[in-house]
């Protein structure tokens, strides 16, 4: 029993540590790079003439569209979250976790750290399926499903983004 109490803290430390430590920064930051670098890597594939890279190279550039998504969603939760009794000023009765504004505050800010994590995590699985399969002629072996799976959630995020945009 000790043993598994031990082990299951040991894990959960490395989750913490992974998503919020420098690892996690460090997949922020390739999702927030993830378009200009399949960008270049588009054009690089035309000037060169190797029509083979485009295809995924626009890919990447779907998925790296999808992350920026994914970070103006969760960059919103978490000013929201934080800032909630400055841009938000209203009625606390009606409001999540009111009636108090401290209730709300918190409600709102509790909310915003799973999106946070949930947004780290998502950020790393987009850039690792962008760079799964980068210049196939390089002779690098990709995944039969990575590019489905990327065209599919390239296809997902654009839907989500418009729904999104016409609930403004």
């Amino acid at each position: 029993m000790e043993i598994t109490q031990q082990s299951l803290r040991r894990s959960a430390g490395s989750f913490v540590a992974k998503t919020l430590g420098r690892p996690g920064r460090s997949w922020a930051w390739r999702g927030i790079t993830l378009l200009p670098v399949s960008a270049t890597r588009f054009m690089r594939a035309v000037s060169r003439g190797r029509l083979a890279d485009a295809p995924t190279a626009l890919l990447g550039m779907g998925l790296g569209l999808v992350a920026w998504f994914i970070i103006l969603i969760s960059t919103q939760a978490a000013v929201n979250g934080a800032l909630y009794p400055l841009l938000d000023a209203h009625d606390y009765q009606n409001s999540w976790g009111g009636p108090t504004l401290a209730g709300a505050w918190a409600a709102h800010a509790g909310l915003a750290v799973p999106i946070l994590v949930a947004a780290i995590w998502l950020l790393r699985g987009l850039v690792v399926l962008g760079s799964d399969d980068q210049e196939p002629s390089t002779g690098s072996r990709s995944h039969w499903w990575s590019r489905p799976l990327a065209l599919l959630l390239a296809a997902a995020g654009a839907v989500l983004f418009v729904g999104w945009i016409n609930q403004l």
